[in-house]
């Protein structure tokens, strides 16, 4: 392989001269920095006589310098970088990052089997973190490249599916003096065009993009009732007909910088005729600045219309609320995305009111956790969103009105005060006894050690129940040691029979609480789904799990439909 610093030197005195940073020579300075990636040398090469091969996910990455290189200010002067790439023909995306003080990521297709040449400007090299592009007045110039790395940490992509196995071949990364210009923004297809497409009862595609919210995580079965499929339900069930289609291309964990990112990978086919942004979450999660979060917005925005090449309009959500402290935490996202959509002349939807409406005590019923809205949550969304739409329209047909509920069943409750009668309790480190209690003087005990072998958990007695039925299922939990690691929560699992036997759809009530030495309430209204006959209540904790925490007062009892 030629010595790195060749190419640097020739780039000192020929200007014009691409910076070669690897030219897939050897696979020896390429290392898996995370499994299960693999690396080998490429059967064949588009320039000279080798070139790397990579299977993903996982990230392979090669060091350039763990230092700055005396001269290498001449990079500055490039404007992008060209790489060959021939794919393994599957819809997959190839990553190419650039890393110095901060990383840098281009996603790029794999369906062409033959090399060929990409040549991509710093603009569309997005950051991973809160930084500014390669470039720009104040950020990581060119010559700041340390590292080179192919894959991400991203194993999961739409909806949290697993990414699947792919591989790709890449030869000759080199700096170059010309790129592509980044094209003009196009202006975003009219919103009042999509909205007579649905007064007319046209074909409309409705494409929502957002993080695990609208991934739906948590959700028993996340493809029947994340908020897009109910929003697409229920507008077709209003409007009288099929051809409205709105879907979700969601990742759980996203941040506006991934999605960003994204943007050529998630606008792969038919383009929507409507596309819905709901980002912020995981933006706060990770200390991004109001300012921050405004950049990306706009930035992701453009990239999109860029990609739709203003084919598709564009309807902002105004960031929602968690639970707990994330009820206020997240106002100044929502503040943001309300100026931005009345700056740029785009519609909002303003799910942050709506949901804040319930209550920030009330709003635990419709989540499964402080992030995620349960089914309940997600039926909320819905409903507003698709009756903003029906709105908007101008369309006068009446909401559909859901069939009448059957009769609901009787309240059952456990104070296990005569023990945890009728109970499972599958492992050692669950039992029943005597010590901190709400009612009485016993309560369910996990003492969660190292090494589990399996989730522990216990299970409640058997209660028959009819589809469509709402309950509230509610526990108290105390944490005694706060878990160290591992998550817990309490679920119920709904059986297709009456007997509680079967493949069970686990619903979330609460998940990951369990303050030390104060007693919980947790609580969720929940629909007994179709096709279900009979519930257990199930309180649980992961293998993983590590601490103490107390259960008491489990109770299943009827709910009405007006409750919250």
């Amino acid at each position: 392989m030629r010595l790195w610093l060749l190419p640097i030197l020739t780039a000192w005195t020929l200007s014009a001269a691409p910076v070669v940073l690897d030219d897939g020579e050897s696979i020896k300075e390429w290392t898996v920095t995370r499994k299960p990636a693999a690396v080998v040398a490429a059967d064949s090469a588009a320039v000279g006589q080798g070139a790397v091969q990579v299977t993903m996910p996982g990230m392979v990455t090669r060091t350039l310098t763990r230092s700055y290189v005396p001269g290498s200010e001449a990079w500055d002067h490039y404007a992008g970088v060209a790489f060959w790439v021939k794919g393994d023909g599957s819809d997959q995306f190839g990553c190419l990052a650039l890393e110095g003080p901060y990383p840098f990521v281009t996603y790029f297709p794999l369906a062409n089997r033959e090399w060929h040449r990409l040549v991509v400007p710093w603009q569309d090299f997005v950051p991973e973190n809160q930084t500014d592009p390669i470039g720009s007045f104040g950020g990581m110039p060119p010559s700041g490249i340390q590292k080179l790395r192919l894959g991400s940490r991203w194993t999961i992509g739409h909806n949290n599916n697993p990414i699947p196995a792919h591989s790709y071949a890449i030869d000759q990364i080199e700096l170059v003096e010309e790129a592509p210009a980044v094209p003009a923004i196009p202006a975003p297809r009219p919103f009042g065009e999509v909205l007579a497409l649905l007064k007319a009862k046209q074909p409309v595609r409705i494409q929502c993009m957002g993080d695990s919210i609208t991934a739906g995580t948590g959700l028993a079965d996340r493809d029947a009732e994340r908020y897009a499929t109910q929003t697409q339900d229920l507008l077709r069930r209003w409007l009288g007909y099929e051809d409205v289609t709105c879907y979700s291309r969601a990742v759980g964990g996203a941040k506006l910088t991934d999605a960003r990112a994204w943007v050529p990978r998630d606008f792969v086919g038919p383009t929507p005729d409507l596309v819905t942004i709901w980002y912020g979450y995981n933006d706060k999660s990770n200390a991004q600045t109001r300012a921050y979060f405004e950049q990306s917005l706009n930035d992701y925005i453009d990239r999109v219309l860029r990609a739709t090449q203003g084919h598709t309009a564009i309807l902002l959500f105004a960031t929602g609320p968690g639970c707990g402290p994330r009820f206020t935490m997240l106002d100044d996202y929502a503040d943001t995305v309300r100026a931005t959509a009345q700056r740029r002349g785009l519609p909002c939807f303003d799910v942050q009111a709506f949901l804040k409406s319930i209550g920030r005590e009330k709003l635990d019923d419709f989540y499964g956790d402080m992030a995620h809205p349960n089914v309940r949550g997600h039926a909320f969304i819905a409903d507003h969103l698709a009756s903003f739409l029906v709105e908007q329209a101008g369309i006068t047909a009446p909401k559909p009105v859901p069939p009448p509920r059957p009769a609901p069943g009787p309240a059952v409750s456990w104070d296990f005060e005569d023990g945890a009668k009728g109970w499972n309790l599958d492992c050692a480190e669950v039992t029943c006894g005597e010590g901190e209690a709400v009612s009485g003087h016993q309560s369910l005990r996990f003492a969660l050690g190292t090494d589990a072998k399996d989730h522990r958990r216990a299970y409640s007695p058997v209660v028959p129940v009819t589809p469509r039925q709402l309950y509230t299922f509610s526990a108290q939990i105390r944490g005694v040691t706060p878990l160290s690691a591992g998550s817990m929560g309490v679920y119920v699992c709904f059986y297709p029979d009456a007997t509680g036997e079967g493949e069970p759809k686990i619903v979330s009530v609460q998940r990951n609480f369990g303050k030390a030495g104060v007693w919980e309430p947790k609580s969720s209204r929940l629909e007994v789904p179709e096709g279900m006959g009979s519930l257990r209540m199930m309180v649980w904790a992961s293998r993983d799990a590590v601490g103490e925490f107390r259960c008491d007062d489990v109770a299943i009892e009827p709910a009405t439909e007006d409750a919250k």
